[in-house]
């Protein structure tokens, strides 16, 4: 053990005795080579460990896409919904197969860092039960129809018109009416799947379905409640809402999709964090290691070459105090060693003797050179050194800066010329920056770039000019149709206004027709006074009876066709407010209040009908039989004074029938004035695109007065968005026009 201390010993000193003999650029290499190496280990550990880090960091870009892919499924059943199309479940199923190989590979993944795949698995069959009522929910809208024309949807469509030729070709106008009731609960049901609709749907059908009138027709109303509540049974299957049938049984499967996604990525950001821990921990043991052991290394390597550097540092510093004439004799300088700083030792000593030559000249030319620096730092570029010395580097240096400042001469007159040009708008020229360096070929790129820098500002400038004058055309176009579309919707709204006169105008006459009954009714009463005093008069009375009687049937007849007709224009107008959705909702009540209190008067007009037949029959008897004359007329008055109060009935129900006519006319003045307002900003619209246009066409203007390249080759910028915009409003202002090509004119009863 001894002897292995003092071979070891041994070995030391004579590896330290070889070091001290090395050069300094052999010891500083082996410190790099070893500081190298050490290095070289931690990149090969770090790099691994990052690759461990990539691969956790692309997990949790795998579950950002599961997320984004799970979005993409709820955006193409949204559009299904939206739009029926059945392109819509081919992308469903494509992003579905591309979660499968997502997952699979997150699941790999997962297993290779050895954390839990559960929620990996759990998300993958949540994805699959939603793709499988998704499909449930398609064959469904397939069996409704994925338009007006096809499924429960054309089925329907083809009964409602066969159910209603029929009633037309039947002149009922009973029958007419229903059939328009009846398509009216299957519109309130189709816009706001309310299942109440239904029943409503179902009472009114079975209650015409008992009338042996119309037991002709019973096998046609049976196919046409089949198809309805067909229809309805399919609509409540795929959900009445979002919360019911197969839309509420989606919404619960893909909200379980979230919980999944969070326990994941909670997951991997617990491994990350640990990763990231182990790394940071390995590379502070280590880089600590590896500095302890350059510092060492350095400390020894320093020291070694510091001994020779102050014995070299003493005969340089009196080697320079000579060369500056601070002292006037210099001592040669310690050259026995071969290191570097012995060799640079006695290069020293050589140039000792030739330095006390030349110092006199060299500060000759020092002095010239000083005198053009300061004439030069004040503006004076023409001057140059025109000593001599005998050192060639000096000469060479004079020779240098002459150069210099010639080449610097020449690239300030080339710059003042191009900023001449600039100055007169013309940006074509550059600076010639060929053989130029350093700070100058600085100051020449900073000119060319301020030249370049204004003539992509000019082409941005023109191009935008250009694109803002196309599209500001394309704004005076839209602008056009705009007010195109206006008018058109204000002719509409005239034709509208003028219907709704024409019905008030009915209701008014029908109030005149009612008040003149009233007047009969009074009538037959003294008529019915005078009887019971002048019972010899009875015949006469009986035949001014018969008359009155005979006039108020007329009434009675002209009342029923009158509630008819009204009837009639509040079922079109609840047809046209259903179609009009959310915006006819209000339009709506009021045509359902015109048409109950038509149907009213129409019931009224029946029972007075019935009474006033009833009056004729017994004035008759009367006449026939004198001696019950006066118990005949008290039994007329009582019934006079009836049909008097069914009047007073029919009247007050006209007169609220006028009312809602009245605010039906207020409502559609109302929209008459925003259209009106909509005309006028248009118009201003209008004017603002035009101005847009003449400022466009000056930008264009002002760019092409300037000189810069690619001027003529500048084209508009397309503006996508805009562009896209004012498709839009032109394909909406034609489907406008289509809507109403469609709606048929009110027609005069």
């Amino acid at each position: 053990m001894g002897l292995l201390g003092v071979t070891l010993l041994y070995q030391g000193k004579k590896g330290l005795l070889m070091l001290n003999n090395l050069t300094i650029k052999l010891k500083l290499i082996i410190l790099a080579i070893l500081v190298s190496l050490g290095f070289a280990a931690i990149v090969v550990l770090e790099t691994n460990d990052i690759k461990e880090l990539n691969q956790l960091s692309h997990m949790k870009e795998v579950v950002k896409d599961l997320n984004i892919d799970m979005l993409n499924l709820r955006k193409h059943e949204k559009d299904f919904l939206a739009r029926k199309d059945m392109k819509y479940l081919k992308s469903f199923k494509t992003t579905v197969a591309k979660i499968d190989v997502e997952s699979k590979e997150l699941k790999i993944m997962l297993i290779d860092f050895e954390l839990d795949t559960k929620d990996a698995d759990t998300y993958n069959k949540i994805i699959h039960e939603y793709s499988s009522v998704f499909s449930q929910l398609v064959k469904t809208q397939e069996k409704i129809g994925l338009n007006p024309k096809d499924g429960l949807y054309g089925s329907l469509r083809s009964t409602v018109h066969q159910v209603q030729e029929f009633a037309k070709k039947s002149d009922d106008k009973n029958l007419l009416s229903i059939v328009y009731d009846l398509r009216k609960q299957e519109k309130d049901f189709m816009l706001r799947s309310d299942k109440k609709y239904l029943s409503s749907f179902n009472s009114k059908l079975d209650a015409l379905k008992a009338d042996d009138k119309y037991q002709n027709m019973s096998s046609l109303l049976n196919k046409y409640r089949e198809d309805f509540n067909k229809l309805v049974q399919f609509e409540e299957k795929k959900g009445l809402n979002s919360k019911l049938g197969l839309l509420g049984k989606m919404r619960k499967v893909i909200h379980k999709s979230e919980t999944s996604l969070k326990n994941m990525t909670s997951i991997i950001g617990v491994a990350v964090t640990q990763k990231v821990s182990d790394i940071q921990m390995f590379a502070a043991v280590f880089a600590i290691s590896i500095a302890v052991f350059i510092v060492f290394s350095l400390l020894y390597i320093s020291n070694s070459i510091s001994v020779s550097l102050r014995d070299f540092e003493k005969g340089l510093i009196q080697f320079f105090s000579f060369v500056n004439n601070e002292i006037k004799e210099v001592d040669r300088l310690d050259d026995k060693n071969s290191d570097e700083i012995g060799n640079m030792a006695k290069i020293i000593n050589q140039n000792i003797a030739t330095t006390k030559i030349n110092i006199e000249k060299d500060r000759a030319l020092i002095d010239d050179a000083t005198v053009v620096a300061n004439k030069i730092k004040v503006g004076y570029l023409k001057e140059r050194i025109t000593k001599e010395s005998n050192s060639d580097e000096l000469n060479d240096l004079k020779d240098v800066i002459n150069e210099m400042l010639e080449n610097l001469n020449n690239n300030i007159d080339n710059i003042l010329i191009v900023l001449e040009s600039y100055s007169k708008y013309n940006f074509l020229p550059v600076v010639d920056i060929k053989g130029v360096e350093g700070e100058v070929k600085e100051l020449c790129k900073g000119i060319n770039f301020l030249g370049d820098s204004t003539t992509v500002m000019l082409v941005q400038n023109k191009g935008i000019g250009l694109g803002l004058s196309k599209s500001a055309k394309i704004l005076v176009r839209n602008v056009e149709q705009l007010n195109t579309n206006a008018n058109s919707t204000a002719a509409s709204l005239e034709e509208t206004a003028a219907a709704l006169e024409e019905i008030t105008a009915t209701v008014v006459s029908n109030n005149e027709s009612i008040q003149q009954m009233s007047n009969y009714a009074q009538e037959v009463t003294k008529a019915v006074k005078n009887g019971e005093d002048l019972a010899t008069q009875t015949s006469q009375s009986m035949d001014e009876l018969n008359k009155q009687v005979t006039s108020i049937n007329d009434s009675i007849g002209l009342i029923d066709q009158i509630a008819f007709q009204t009837n009639i224009l509040s079922l079109n107008a609840a047809v046209e407010a259903a179609t009009a959705g959310e915006a006819g909702k209000g339009f709506a009540v009021v045509a359902q209040e015109v048409r109950n209190l038509a149907s009213r008067s129409a019931e009224a007009a029946k029972e007075i009908k019935s009474l006033v037949e009833n009056a004729t029959a017994q004035a008759s008897e009367g006449k026939q039989i004198a001696n019950n004359m006066l118990e005949g007329y008290s039994k007329l008055n009582e019934n006079i004074q009836n049909t008097i109060s069914i009047i007073a009935d029919v009247s007050s129900a006209s007169k609220e029938q006028q009312a809602g006519i009245e605010q039906i006319n207020d409502a559609v003045t109302q929209v008459d004035s925003q259209t009106q307002e909509i005309a006028t900003i248009a118009s201003q619209t209008q004017e603002i695109a035009e101005q847009t246009n003449v400022i466009a066409n000056d930008i264009v203007k002002d760019a092409n007065n300037k000189e810069f390249k690619g001027k003529d080759e500048v084209k508009a910028r397309e503006i996508n968005k805009k562009s896209s915009k004012g498709n839009k409003v032109q394909e909406k202002s034609e489907e406008t026009e289509k809507k109403k090509e469609k709606v048929p004119s009110p027609k005069k009863q």
